[in-house]
């Protein structure tokens, strides 16, 4: 797993680099916004801590990070912890019975506004926006510039714990399967129809590095960098060049798009951005991705040599 090293996202900077995606920006506190909207801004946020009907998610990878200080009213999930075994296959998205329990226990419930924030912008709340997604939950966003934009505007933060009541998570009475992807769907898949990425570093794609049973990628997926849709400082590439830039390797939004990596962290953020910054409507993460693949010997695996 990689760590990006970017810088704090400016939210003017990602305002204007978002194109239809809309946003919540500074205003007087208000009813928790609706789906589709997948960002809201610190002074939003600020204005609105007290809302009943938010609960903000601290996903950053070190809990003691949120042990020194957090945003008011911030549970914390350890990131792995979404992910479980499912018939002995790593690392796969947690089953949506034990996700709603999860929910639940943090006092959210499916009409529940979800706030994530890591420390700037990374694969591990774009992660929780696409679990989200799958059970249908009605609105999830992610707070521009995330934790290190908060307190580098002087915006109050505490190490107090919230004061959650439990409730029960319902879920719908069916899964949202067009956002996930499985293994035999990605075997079966139409080439003339869909494209398949690779979002993992190229070295792990071109098989020279890697911890997998066989090394390489899946046959015909194309390879793009998830970190490629950021500027340096964090903010997204702007939507006019970041469409150019898929097109060229024949992702475009006629087609299904099937995201992979190794265990969907990855891929979860090229799903966000393909499905709320561009607006692709056909967009799939592959959770069980390369460390799923890589392990059926009957399945193709491809290597090339160094850029």
């Amino acid at each position: 797993m990689i760590k990006p090293v970017l810088k704090v996202i400016p939210a003017l900077m990602l305002t204007l680099a978002l194109g239809s995606p809309a946003v919540h920006g500074a205003g007087q506190a208000q009813d928790a916004p609706a789906a589709p909207d997948k960002f809201v801004t610190g002074e939003w946020l600020a204005a609105n801590l007290t809302n009943p009907n938010i609960r903000i998610v601290d996903l950053r990878e070190d809990v003691r990070s949120y042990w020194e200080s957090h945003l008011p009213g911030a549970v914390y999930i350890d990131s792995p912890s979404l992910r479980w075994s499912d018939r002995g296959v790593p690392g796969k998205l947690m089953t949506a019975r034990g996700l709603a329990l999860l929910l639940g226990e943090m006092g959210i419930g499916p009409n529940t506004q979800v706030i994530v924030y890591t420390e700037i912008n990374n694969y591990r709340g774009t992660y929780l926006i696409w679990a989200l997604d799958y059970i249908g939950h009605k609105s999830s966003a992610i707070l521009m510039g995330g934790f290190d934009e908060w307190k580098k505007n002087s915006r109050p933060v505490t190490q107090d714990y919230p004061s959650i009541a439990p409730i029960e998570y319902r879920l719908p009475s069916k899964l949202h399967e067009e956002v996930r992807a499985t293994l035999q769907e990605v075997k079966g898949r139409n080439p003339d129809a869909t494209v398949l990425l690779d979002v993992r570093t190229y070295d792990m794609y071109s098989g020279e590095k890697g911890p997998w049973k066989r090394k390489g990628h899946i046959k015909g997926a194309i390879h793009h960098l998830w970190a490629a849709d950021l500027k340096t400082d964090g903010s997204w590439i702007p939507s006019g060049p970041l469409t150019k830039i898929y097109a060229e390797i024949g992702v475009t939004s006629d087609k299904t798009v099937y995201v992979s990596c190794s265990q969907g962290l990855m891929a979860s953020h090229v799903y966000f951005t393909l499905r709320y910054v561009l607006g692709f409507p056909k967009v799939k993460n592959y959770d069980g991705s390369f460390s799923e693949w890589s392990t059926h010997d009957e399945l193709p695996v491809e290597q090339t040599g160094k850029k």
